[in-house]
């Protein structure tokens, strides 16, 4: 599974490494809409669960932090589910603003360890097409992610922005400027 976009471009002035370029933009483009909570369909994703769960310390992509130990203490239980084990484990701030002269991303923002978002990269991008996608490290959770909060993909918006800019660059090539 992954994102296939196909372009139709005169070969004489665009070439594969034009191809990988769009390609690694639009990679950025999906991490930083993910990070501001924001879904492949342009609404926000839903919230993270509020139904109490156990975090146990062997395995967690992110150590516990916050909520009570658990009497084995082996784990950590958060009355507030999910959302609590995120925001306590991340140390966020109460307000979600400025901290520490950064601002925080979204609250669902499909970010716990990193891993997801570190590993959605190209998978394949040739002269008139590239697929976008997740490699074998994650894809065994991250397509479940996508289906229950979908963030491979562009927006309607996205998607305009990437032709304006594949047709600003055929423009600049035309008039003999490097890009």
């Amino acid at each position: 599974m992954g994102v296939k976009v196909n372009l139709t471009l005169p070969a004489s002035v665009w070439e594969v490494q034009d191809t990988k370029r769009v390609a690694l933009n639009t990679v950025a483009t999906v991490k930083r809409r993910t990070a501001s909570g924001i879904s492949s369909e342009g609404a926000p994703f839903k919230k993270y669960s509020t139904k109490p769960l156990y975090v146990a310390y062997k395995g967690a992509r992110l150590k516990p932090k916050g909520g009570r130990v658990s009497r084995t203490g082996k784990s950590v239980y958060y009355a507030g589910g999910y959302e609590q084990y995120k925001h306590e484990s991340r140390k966020r701030s109460k307000t979600n603003q400025d901290v520490g002269g950064r601002t925080q991303s979204a609250e669902v923002d499909l970010v716990l360890s990193g891993q997801l978002m570190n590993n959605l990269v190209i998978l394949e991008a040739s002269l008139t097409k590239f697929r976008i996608g997740l490699t074998k490290h994650v894809r065994h959770y991250g397509y479940f992610v996508h289906e229950k909060r979908p963030y491979i993909g562009l927006t309607d918006d996205e998607i305009n922005i990437l032709v304006d800019a594949v047709a600003y660059d055929i423009s600049q090539k035309l008039r003999g400027r490097k890009i």
